[in-house]
């Protein structure tokens, strides 16, 4: 897949910047998660940046409309489109997930309780379906709880008022602790769940806030914790 990695590499400029980290233990699988690091890091985009709830969800209709047809049937052209049909074809529900989680956000701040829970739970079903497409489908339900991580770190960070942080820590630390280290084929998966998890400990903010994020990002890169 050198090829296509060449041919989207612009698409990096599209993931969120601990995407672009995490990408660097990805191996040679890196084309799936350059896709769904960079389908996430669009529609969040235009959500957060929406002006009007009613266009950011015209917007998502698109994609939700081509992530259900055929890839034969999408237009051509669209270089993240493309290499979802190379890399995700007819295994797009999980992408379905995560654009469905993303809608969430569209309405009135503070988030509600229900809407930040389909965040997450889209976050959760991209990281699962992660696993399953790279082979580590014994590993789903522990993909899940680190998307789910990944999810309340981003809410924290995205928070217009104390009172919507507090409720996503308060959502974290009565959360069920995972077990278990993720397999090395989701390595890129416990690299965001590491920035994620130490994020939150913190009280919430960008998961790459502080000088020492880069070298703990190179140690989970290396180790998987």
């Amino acid at each position: 897949m050198e090829q296509d990695w060449a041919a989207a590499g612009s698409l990096l400029d599209e993931c969120p910047e601990v995407s672009r980290i995490a990408l660097a233990s990805a191996g040679s699988r890196r084309d799936i998660w350059l896709a769904a690091f960079a389908l996430d890091g669009r529609i969040g985009r235009m959500v957060l940046g929406a002006s009007e709830p009613m266009l950011g969800q015209m917007r998502l209709a698109w994609w939700r409309d081509q992530l259900g047809a055929p890839a034969s049937a999408r237009p051509q052209g669209d270089l993240l489109l493309d290499l979802i049909g190379r890399t995700w074809a007819d295994n797009e529900l999980p992408l379905l997930a995560l654009v469905d989680g993303w809608e969430a956000l569209l309405g009135e701040r503070p988030f509600g309780a229900a809407d930040m829970q389909r965040f997450i739970d889209g976050r959760a079903g991209v990281a699962r379906g992660l696993a399953a497409r790279l082979g580590a489908a014994n590993a789903e339900v522990r993909a899940e709880a680190a998307g789910r991580i990944w999810a309340r770190a981003d809410l924290a960070a995205y928070a217009s008022e104390d009172g919507e942080r507090d409720r996503v820590l308060d959502q974290e630390r009565g959360a069920a602790r995972a077990e278990g280290q993720l397999p090395a084929a989701l390595r890129p998966l416990a690299v965001i769940e590491g920035l994620a998890r130490r994020s939150l400990r913190a009280g919430g903010g960008p998961m790459l806030g502080d000088r020492l994020s880069p070298l703990v990002a190179l140690r989970l890169g290396l180790f998987g914790r």
